[in-house]
C-alpha cells in the first residue's frame, strides 16, 4: 500500500501544466436561522460539480453549482383542553414543506505549491442561492393541496476558506487526479418568502424569511486537464 501510494503521489518536481480543471463535490453552507427547524430537522449536505480555469501555477477561477433538497415530512399545531378532569390533544392542522436549494460559488483560489502533489490553498467567492419553498396539507406540491404556498427567494453573500489539496502522479501528461478539502465561513441576506397575490388588491402577503451563514465545507475530487 505505502508503495502504491508513493508511486501515485511520485513525479518531477515541477507541477502539472493544466488548463481546466473539473471535480464533483458534496459540502454544506450553514443554514444559522432558527426558521429552519420548521422545514428540516436536520440540515442535509448539498451535493454539486467545480469547474476551475488556471490564471497561473497559483491562481485559479472557480465555480460551482450545488443542489439539495429538505423537507420535514409532517409538522403538526395542537391544541389542549380540560373536561371532567380528561386532558384532550387533537390536530387542529398539518403541514408538509420542502426546500429545494441552489447555490453558486464564484471567485479566485491561491495555492502555495508546496511541492509537485500537496497545495494548501486560500479562496474568497461570491455566492447565489436560490431557494424553492413548498408548503402543502396533505404532502403533495400540486394543485390537488387544499393549501399550496409555492414562491422562489435568491440572496447574495461571499464564502471565505482555506484547503489542502492532495494530487497524484500525471497520467501520460494530459490529467492529473486530485483531491481536497477546505472550511471556511459563509455568510449572505436572508431568503424572502411570500403567498402570492392573496393580499388586499392582489398584493402579496409576507410569509417569512430563510437565512444561511456561519460554518462551510466542502469535500471533492476530479481532474486537471
Amino acid at each position: 500500500m505505502n508503495t502504491l501510494l508513493a508511486t501515485l503521489l511520485s513525479g518531477s518536481g515541477n507541477q502539472f501544466d493544466y488548463t481546466y480543471s473539473l471535480a464533483a463535490e458534496v459540502g454544506t453552507v450553514a443554514q444559522e436561522d432558527a426558521d429552519w427547524d420548521m422545514a428540516s430537522n436536520w440540515q442535509v449536505n448539498t451535493t454539486g460539480l467545480r469547474l476551475g480555469y488556471q490564471v497561473n501555477d497559483n491562481v485559479d477561477i472557480l465555480g460551482s453549482v450545488h443542489w439539495g433538497s429538505q423537507g420535514n415530512g409532517s409538522a403538526y399545531d395542537y391544541y389542549y383542553y380540560e373536561e371532567y378532569d380528561e386532558s384532550y390533544n387533537s390536530s387542529m392542522s398539518g403541514y408538509e414543506i420542502q426546500v429545494s436549494e441552489t447555490l453558486i460559488h464564484l471567485g479566485p483560489k491561491m495555492s502555495w505549491n508546496i511541492n509537485s502533489w500537496l497545495a494548501p490553498y486560500a479562496t474568497a467567492q461570491g455566492l447565489v442561492i436560490h431557494n424553492r419553498l413548498q408548503m402543502s396539507d396533505n404532502g403533495s406540491f400540486d394543485e390537488d393541496s387544499k393549501t399550496l404556498i409555492d414562491d422562489s427567494g435568491l440572496g447574495f453573500g461571499a464564502t471565505g476558506a482555506l484547503g489542502l489539496e492532495i494530487r497524484t502522479r500525471p497520467i501520460a501528461k494530459k490529467a492529473q487526479l486530485f483531491f481536497y478539502g477546505e472550511t471556511g465561513v459563509s455568510a449572505a441576506t436572508a431568503l424572502n418568502f411570500s403567498l402570492q397575490g392573496a393580499g388586499a388588491d392582489e398584493g402579496d402577503i409576507n410569509i417569512g424569511d430563510l437565512g444561511y451563514g456561519g460554518s462551510y465545507f466542502r469535500l471533492g475530487a476530479g481532474t486537471k486537464f
